[in-house]
């Protein structure tokens, strides 16, 4: 396996490119694309691994004929390791896009008029605090002392790190215990009565 990119299209030649990724997991290994993501993609650990070594042999195959490392750069291993690619073919700068968001709609401006922030996400876990939505909203209003409160559908283990870095409450919207076919049947009416029951908890603290 060998990678020629001489006929890539001279236009873009001085382009400067910015990659916005929603984590900061590199390429491969325990934290990399292969072992974060195959599983909820459906990968069994034997699939997991033969995956992770793709992606070990890619890394080495771009360092050979292109002359870059891009493995352990925070972001390579977004996308299915889209993010790697992109330094190594388009020399791409990842950002993390909920800054880039964030700073787009002047979420500061906004946040200097706010008494409160709601923001949410499927599913709270480990992963999310790599910078994903809520981390990145939940860092900027800690900074201006504005609560957040994190709407979710699931809650994951290990999440006690979300409050340090600015979470303030965790509600997840699932109100009965059902498996997932019955939980998106329910989704709608479960998110209006858990955004109900805190707009009442809001008021009556005069928030």
């Amino acid at each position: 396996m060998r990678i020629d990119i001489s006929g890539m299209d001279c236009a873009l030649s001085g382009v400067e490119i910015v990659a916005m990724c929603d984590i900061d997991n590199p390429m491969y290994g325990i934290f990399g694309a292969a072992h974060i993501f195959g599983p909820q993609k459906g990968a069994d650990p034997e699939m997991v691994e033969r995956l992770d070594e793709g992606l070990k042999h890619l890394a080495r195959v771009v360092e050979r004929d292109l002359g870059k490392s891009v493995h352990e750069v925070p972001g390579a291993g977004a996308a299915g390791a889209m993010g790697a690619g992109m330094i190594a073919f388009f020399g791409a700068q990842l950002q993390m896009g909920i800054e880039s968001v964030l700073d787009a709609v002047r979420f500061d401006e906004q946040l200097a008029l706010a008494d409160m922030v709601i923001t949410g996400e499927g599913k709270i876990d480990e992963q999310s605090l790599r910078g994903k939505v809520v981390i990145g909203v939940a860092r900027r209003a800690k900074k201006a002392n504005v609560p957040v409160v994190a709407v979710v559908g699931d809650i994951g283990d290990n999440i006690e790190n979300a409050y340090r870095e600015g979470v303030s409450c965790i509600i997840s919207i699932n109100r009965v215990a059902v498996d997932i076919p019955a939980a998106k049947v329910r989704a709608k009416s479960d998110l209006a009565l858990t955004i109900d029951n805190l707009m009442r908890f809001c008021s009556r603290m005069g928030i």
